[in-house]
């Protein structure tokens, strides 16, 4: 892969882009880590696209160590970091054009790396702390049924927005009647929120999840 200084011009985009896969592909004892690094900052150089090559630049990070073994599930949010560093971000990425500078490209894209880590682990435990609360909750009051503890399972794994559609299905429920006994007290309890203001086709919504996992998501 040939570094770039500056954009290219349109007919050596294809060329380009041709490099950066076959880097993408080769083997070599470049940690993945460093590597990914590498190949955002030439992407977003190459800039191949008319719009969007910010967000699949983002992406690319993602997946690429998921891809890797790097992550167990495509779920580190760099995106959040670039963002909320925008200008430091931007300046890095011209640093490294105009004056090469890749030493420290990669060492403020390590540091992001490490912060978002830290926080997404954050995340993991309160979600798991929630969960542990959430059912002592409902043994407490004594509505602690095997549907109960389902629905728990299912809200967490269907946390935006969930119907009684869904409950019946995910869970296998056949009375509609139980369904809407189960829901209404995870109504009284707090655990789920009516957001529709319908008397049918109603949706809930796990805001409590939701205010977790959002926090590293919107500057």
């Amino acid at each position: 892969m040939k570094p770039l200084l500056f954009l290219p011009p349109p007919n050596i985009v294809p060329e380009s882009m041709s490099d950066l896969e076959k880097f993408t592909h080769s083997k070599d004892d470049i940690p993945p880590l460093i590597k990914i690094a590498l190949i955002h900052a030439q992407s977003e150089t190459i800039h191949p696209f008319l719009d969007g090559n910010g967000r699949v630049g983002r992406l690319l990070i993602t997946f690429y160590l998921y891809w890797k073994g790097i992550l167990s599930r495509p779920l580190l949010y760099l995106s959040f970091y670039l963002k909320k560093h925008r200008n430091e971000y931007y300046d890095w990425l011209m640093k490294v054009r105009l004056k090469g500078d890749w030493e420290g490209w990669l060492k403020f894209f390590l540091k992001g790396v490490i912060e978002v880590s830290q926080e997404a682990a954050k995340t993991a435990k309160e979600i798991v702390e929630l969960k542990e609360t959430l059912i002592k909750r409902l043994i407490k009051k004594r509505i602690a049924s095997n549907y109960a503890v389902g629905l728990i399972e299912l809200i967490f794994s269907l946390p935006k927005l969930i119907t009684s559609m869904d409950v019946q299905d995910k869970l296998s429920i056949r009375s509609k009647d139980t369904v809407n006994k189960l829901l209404k007290k995870f109504l009284e309890t707090g655990i789920l929120k009516e957001i529709s203001g319908k008397k049918r086709y109603k949706k809930y919504l796990f805001s409590d999840y939701l205010e977790i996992i959002k926090r590293g998501t919107e500057i």
